[in-house]
């Protein structure tokens, strides 16, 4: 089921919406899909580990997978479950949560 997201100046159609509180989340802490990929890139993907590695180690523990280098095939569930988020149907369910 879609929800349709209403901004000042377009309509978006979103499919999930997923409540993130971490580092560099909104306010509310609700975020569509996109927002979310968005800021887990710009954070943990695209992000210099080489001068952040020691101060972090915790970050790069995660099931099997060999971090930093394994983010790039991170999928969006993979996402949520690494940062802790949780993901809604409907922008009600994730106010609820948030």
């Amino acid at each position: 089921m879609n929800a349709r997201k209403q901004y000042k100046h377009y309509t978006q159609i979103v499919s999930m919406f997923i409540v993130y509180t971490g580092i560099r989340a909104k306010k509310n802490g609700i975020h569509t899909e996109q927002e979310f990929l968005n800021i887990m890139n710009k954070e943990f993907t695209h992000k210099d580990w080489n001068n952040d590695r020691l101060q972090w180690p915790a970050q790069l523990e995660f099931k099997d997978w060999v971090l930093p280098d394994d983010f790039i095939f991170f999928t969006l569930k993979d996402w949520i479950e690494y940062s802790g988020a949780g993901s809604y149907e409907t922008f009600e369910e994730a106010q609820r949560e948030a």
